[in-house]
């Protein structure tokens, strides 16, 4: 009896030792455990083992199951890292809670819990290229060997669900670049991303059978998110050689600009000058030169951000400075104080491209068309 009594004083030990300071527990093992790195220290990744804030739980020939206390659930498939950089969750405090993961590389599923529920903006998914905001939902992510991400809206199942449509729930994320963002909000929707200096691929509904959702495991891009990266590349190699780099530079609105302060000063000016014409030219270059180097993407530039591949048309003059998108159907336009810092984010349908007038600052401004 006595050495019974030991044995369980030892069991217990053991497990307040490796739930000690623990977030969260895997709760699933398949084929080799995952090995977890902790400061210096490497632990075998078993089913029971607790894990901790700057965990990275790296799998090889097998895959992990993390259950969170909030109940937040990570699949970590084979061959693949995920790090763990924040999570702070109180029951009694749901608005202070805070999830910040990390998927390093291979294939991660997602499945929300408390936190996103409550508080979705404070969930942040990040790959090496692009930032996955939640609003309490499925998904799966991979990141492939060039850091490239590709991620698939999921539907919420219960056990032993039948009809997706009727019996399933589907969220929301918005898969955000430097360049731009796209939402995912119907069942088994797709974007990829291959650079954060590139907007995410518009939405495309990919086909996944039941078997293949619940063993998610993505060695390359579906047939219908190929499809869409080739139509992208295209869509890029369009616009590049298409490019009017006069009109980009807005030539004709500095024209028209000085026409009518021309015609509106016409009866003041003394046409005998013979230095009116030289000033004038010099005028024009002064502000060509201005509204050409909004092209040099530098960081002290009146638009550190701007890229003419994104369709957007920049306008100058002495006082403000305009931006404009058309998608063929609907004009999108914006106009603030050349000295002022702001952001911009002008959404159509399903791009949004982003450009910062100055620093950027505090001052955010939408313009979203559907």
């Amino acid at each position: 009896m006595k050495l019974w009594t030991v044995i369980l004083f030892a069991l217990l030990l053991n497990i307040a030792q490796t739930c000690n300071g623990a977030i969260g527990t895997i709760t699933e093992q398949i084929n080799s455990p995952a090995s977890i790195q902790r400061s210096k220290t490497t632990l075998p990744g078993t089913k029971g083992v607790g894990v901790e804030m700057e965990d990275a739980v790296k799998t090889n020939q097998g895959k992990v199951g993390i259950t969170f206390a909030d109940d937040t659930k990570v699949q970590v498939n084979e061959n693949s890292k995920l790090v763990i950089d924040e999570f702070v969750y109180d029951p009694k405090k749901p608005a202070a809670g805070k999830l910040a993961l990390n998927m390093a590389s291979g294939t991660v599923r997602y499945a929300s819990g408390a936190i996103a529920h409550n508080n979705p903006n404070k969930v942040a998914i990040n790959t090496p290229t692009a930032t996955i905001a939640v609003r309490g939902t499925d998904f799966t992510a991979t990141v492939d060997e060039l850091g490239a991400s590709t991620v698939i809206l999921l539907p919420s199942c219960p056990t032993g669900f039948v009809d997706v449509t009727r019996d399933c729930k589907t969220g929301v994320i918005d898969v955000i670049t430097d360049a731009g963002l796209v939402t995912l909000n119907q069942p088994f929707q797709a974007t990829k991303v291959e650079s954060r200096s590139l907007a995410p691929t518009k939405p495309v509904t990919v086909t996944l059978s039941l078997d293949a959702m619940n063993n998610l495991l993505i060695l390359t891009p579906p047939p219908e998110l190929k499809k869409a990266i080739q139509e992208q590349k295209t869509d890029n190699r369009v616009t590049a050689l298409s490019q009017d780099f006069l009109k980009e530079a807005d030539l004709s609105n500095v024209l028209a600009d000085q026409q009518k302060q021309l015609l509106q000063t016409k009866l003041q000016q003394d046409f005998l000058d013979q230095d009116f014409l030289a000033n004038i030219l010099t005028i024009l270059n002064e502000q060509l030169a201005e509204d050409l180097n909004l092209l040099n993407n530098t960081s002290k530039g009146l638009l550190p951000d701007y890229k003419a591949s994104t369709g957007v048309v920049a306008s100058v003059d002495d006082l403000s400075v305009t931006l404009s998108r058309n998608d063929g159907s609907n004009m999108s336009s914006v106009t603030v104080g050349k000295t002022d810092n702001a952001t911009i984010y002008q959404t159509q349908g399903s791009v949004t491209v982003k450009n910062r007038v100055n620093t950027g600052g505090t001052t955010v401004i939408t313009l979203k068309q559907n």
